[in-house]
This record gives C-alpha cells, structure tokens and sequence, in this order.
C-alpha cells in the first residue's frame, strides 16, 4: 500500500466516523463533486466503505459552474445520463446517477466488517440489535473470560434504550461495545461505565474491509477510576465497588443484591419484606440490616435511607449517575 492510498484510509474511517454519528448517514453529492478531493471519496466508493443512495438530492449546484441550483429530474432519452438538471446559466445539464443522489454510509456492512476482521464470522451472524443502533457482532474469549462484542453508533441519543437491550444480552461487564462515538461524551449517561472502544483507535481499513489492532489493550487494562471526590454507585454494575470520595469499595454480593433492588426502583421507596424476597430469602424471614452492611456500614449510611415502617430507598443525591 502506497502512502497516500494509506492516508486516505486512515481519513477515510475518520469521515466515516464522522458520518455515522450523523442521524441520516448521508453525503450531499455538492459535498462530493465541489470538494477538493473527489478523488477521496471516489477511493471509498470503489472499497465499498460508502454507498451511492436510492435518495435523490432535491437541489444540487451546477455541475458546469458551480454557482446556480438546479434540481435532478429523470431523463430517459436515447444514449443520455439517467438525469438532467436545468440551470439557469448553462441551460439543461446531464446529470449521472452519483450526481444526483446522496451517498451514503452503511452501518450494517460495516458490522460484518467488524465480525470478519475479529474473526466471528462465519460463526457468528451478525444480528440488528436496536436499528441502525447497536449491531451484536459475536463473542470473543479474552484470558478465559468470554464477551459479547456489539457495534454501535450514536450512542448519546439512545444510551437508555441500549442499556435497556444489553441488559437482557449480556452480563454486566462482558459486553465490548465498538463505537463510532466517543467515549468521553458518554461519560454521565446510562452507559458511562460499559465498555466503549473507539472504532479508529483499533480498526484501519484495508482494501474492501478492516483490520483489527490493540483491541487486547482495552480487554486487558481496564480504564483506572481517576482520582476524584467522586461519591456514587456508577460502577456498581461492572466492578462491583461503590465510589466514596473517590476511593473504589468493594461489594458483597448481599449487598451488591440489595443496593440494586433499590436502583431498581429509581427512587421508589421498597419495603424490606420485598427486600427480603429480592435477596432470596425464605417466604416470611425477615432481615437485619447491621448484618448484610456489618462491614458495609460506610456504604449504607452514604447511600441509602429508610424510615420507622421498614421501607429502604437510595438517597436522591445518588439517582443519575449510579444508572447503567
């Protein structure tokens, strides 16, 4: 590979980055054909990486002076483009069928990408998991540890209805979600403490699809808790530890179990016979709550409050960023 097609590629998956964080996906052909780099986007027709869509542009500039609108009409006349377009300085204008429809990027053919590079196909087949959202693409095992891989777009726009469908598909903490998003701008939404991989910190396009690099860095080292006064249940899921003024305490499952009945509800007050149930005690016992927190007292003072009738919630300060 030469290095200005290696350079293109590497721009090339940046722009598709950039267009699969857009809600239509799509390229005005004026972006296409008045840029400075045709050529550039010609390159990722001709891998496949985007599309010519079935959506005609309403108004496009001149192809011939680059200055008056015209609108793309089908022509059919002998030996012709299959569109004209009529403009006021340079009368009518054939048009080819790139000139006047979008382009396009494709989420769907870029999952199967993914799977083949990561090696799930043809085991694996690639299934729709929230549409034109989140792709499942397989699973993988890393050091004995099994995951579910996904691929993902706009994630910021639908992070409680992704979280909603990873719930009922994978453990907490199995789950590598490659994302054209940044990882960073999730940081706060229901999805803030899965596993976000970048796409362009791991993949590089090749020829008609994608290589795949440094994925095991992410699998291996778990991005660290920045040191913070952060007081908060959001790792509760995938580490299983409570943030108190920043420092990482571990949970029991007891407690672990408990303090997720009461996220449950977001809010809700929970009355401990249902609490008693949830734990999976016998139908009628009942509980001590200095048992399940006796080496849990900070946490439960942090986080939870109850009232004189033997109902339990989790104080208001603690509802948004322990979701997810």
């Amino acid at each position: 590979m030469n290095e200005q097609v290696a350079v293109m590629n590497d721009q090339g998956l940046a722009e598709i980055c950039r267009l699969l964080e857009r809600d239509d996906m799509l390229i005005s052909p004026d972006t296409i054909w008045l840029s400075s780099r045709p050529g550039f986007y010609g390159h990722l027709l001709a891998l496949e990486a985007i599309a010519v869509s079935r959506q005609r542009a309403l108004d496009i500039l001149c192809p011939d002076c680059g200055t008056e609108s015209m609108r793309p009409q089908p022509y059919s006349a002998p030996a012709s483009q299959p569109y004209r377009g009529h403009c006021p300085e340079c009368g009518w204008v054939d048009l080819t069928n790139e000139q006047a429809h979008y382009w396009q990027v494709q989420p769907a053919k870029l999952a199967k990408w993914l799977s083949v590079a990561l090696g799930l196909a043809p085991r694996y087949t690639v299934e729709t998991v929230v549409d034109n959202v989140l792709w499942r693409l397989g699973e993988m095992e890393h050091r004995r540890r099994r995951h579910t891989v996904f691929f993902a777009r706009r994630l910021n726009a639908m992070s409680e209805q992704v979280v909603a469908k990873l719930t009922q598909l994978v453990a907490p903490g199995a789950e590598v979600i490659i994302t054209s998003d940044d990882p960073a701008s999730l940081v706060g939404t229901a999805l803030g403490d899965r596993l976000l991989i970048p796409l362009r910190a791991i993949a590089h396009i090749r020829k008609a699809g994608l290589v795949i690099e440094n994925l095991e860095a992410y699998l291996t080292r778990p991005a660290p808790v920045q040191e913070s006064a952060e007081t908060s249940l959001r790792l509760m899921h995938t580490q299983r530890v409570a943030l108190i003024d920043g420092q990482a305490i571990d949970l029991s499952p007891q407690v672990y179990l408990f303090l997720k009945i009461l996220e449950d509800v977001d809010g809700d007050e929970v009355h401990k016979r249902h609490i008693a149930e949830g734990l999976g005690l016998e139908p009628g016992a009942t509980f001590r709550t200095a048992d399940i927190f006796k080496r849990h007292k900070q946490i439960y003072t942090t986080f939870v409050d109850k009232d004189d009738k033997g109902h339990y919630w989790l104080k208001p300060d603690f509802l948004i960023l322990e979701r997810g």
